[in-house]
């Protein structure tokens, strides 16, 4: 696939991250989760490409809501925090284990069933998100789950 370079302009996290809460509503399965927003308006923009802001987000929903099969709440908040823009999402899923958490950023490392993931998620999200001068983690949800925080610096002109 040949990719395109980024576009970066001005970017409110707050309406990428609804517009990708949206499209992840049409997922059946995404409706057993119950989903608690709290998408702060008004927060300073980004200099970054909208559309791979969002591949990052819908990436992360999509995981979470495979780690809640059978249902579960998903937590994602948008907020500030000194000088960045932070998108959190959390889930009350099976959660990572330690070592794993380790390599989850790896490409084609994945813990899922063969034929359901290729490993390269998260791996391009930490691209997409480090090429901003942001930082990807990963942290346990107790008593169950994981939280990914993406923090995204507003300046972000690399």
């Amino acid at each position: 696939a040949r990719a395109r370079p980024a576009a970066r302009s001005a970017v409110d996290v707050s309406k990428v991250v609804s517009s990708a809460l949206r499209l992840a509503s049409f997922d059946e399965s995404f409706k057993k989760l119950t989903v608690e927003t709290d998408l702060d308006g008004g927060l300073p923009a980004i200099h970054a490409d909208a559309d791979q802001i969002q591949q990052v987000a819908l990436n992360l929903l999509l995981n979470a809501r495979d780690a809640m099969p059978d249902g579960g709440t998903l937590e994602v908040r948008v907020s500030a925090a000194g000088s960045d823009v932070v998108m959190s999402i959390a889930d009350t899923g099976k959660g990572i284990e330690a070592e794993t958490a380790e390599q989850i950023f790896d490409p084609f490392y994945t813990t899922k069933p063969a034929g359901q993931g290729t490993g390269l998620g998260l791996a391009v999200c930490y691209g997409i998100v480090t090429a901003l001068g942001g930082k990807i983690e990963v942290t346990a949800n107790a008593p169950t789950g994981t939280i990914f925080t993406v923090t995204l610096p507003v300046n972000g002109e690399n």
